[in-house]
């Protein structure tokens, strides 16, 4: 091999492993938003459902307890609508920032 296929091979390769990185590096912070929604989205559930004990608990009567668990189920899908958008979006980002195969070619500089 001569020198200026050595110089040439060598750039190709550290230009490759640059790649690599900066992909792995996207991919990476889109799976991590990706978590961190879902998390968020099973707090704010925990958090509603919590408030739905201490509701029914309070509640002094059938009528009052019927309006209570109709309010939660109306929040109930709302929460879940906007969840279930919120999880669409960072799905999305992360399916468009994280390519399923390298964007580059072996044969760049040959």
């Amino acid at each position: 091999m001569d020198d200026n296929t050595a110089r040439r091979t060598k750039k190709a390769a550290h230009e490759t492993v640059e790649q690599v990185q900066e992909t792995t590096s996207q991919a990476t912070e889109g799976f991590r938003e990706y978590q961190i929604t879902i998390l968020a989205a099973a707090q704010d559930n925990i958090n509603g459902a919590f408030e739905y004990v201490q509701d029914i608990m309070m509640a002094r009567s059938i009528p009052e307890l019927i309006e209570t668990s109709t309010r939660h189920s109306r929040r109930q899908m709302e929460r879940v609508t906007e969840q279930a958008r919120q999880i669409a979006a960072a799905a999305q980002k992360l399916a468009t920032s994280s390519p399923g195969a390298l964007p580059f070619g072996f044969n760049k500089g040959a």
